[in-house]
């Protein structure tokens, strides 16, 4: 197997993890974010995180739907999830 194939071989998972978000007027509330990880023949590292994407379980379960099955690469992650929250 050469290294270029092995170089081409990338997955990337994309996982949401929950966080607490404060508001100016000292409101919390439980928002989700994603982390992006890049599986090679390496290994496995986490490689981008994005906080406060959504506060929406359903709408986040859609966006980590849509990275994953795209396999978008790390460099466009931050542009998919603008585009679809926009």
């Amino acid at each position: 197997m050469s290294l270029a194939y092995k170089l081409e071989a990338a997955t990337y998972e994309y996982r949401s993890f929950t966080h607490i978000l404060n508001t100016e007027d000292n409101i919390s509330y439980l928002a989700y974010g994603v982390e992006v990880y890049r599986h090679d023949y390496a290994g496995y590292e986490k490689v981008d995180s994005l906080r406060g994407i959504t506060t929406k379980a359903e709408k986040m379960n859609r966006l980590l739907d849509l990275l994953n099955r795209a396999q978008v690469s790390p460099c466009h992650f931050r542009d998919v999830v603008e585009d679809f929250l926009s």
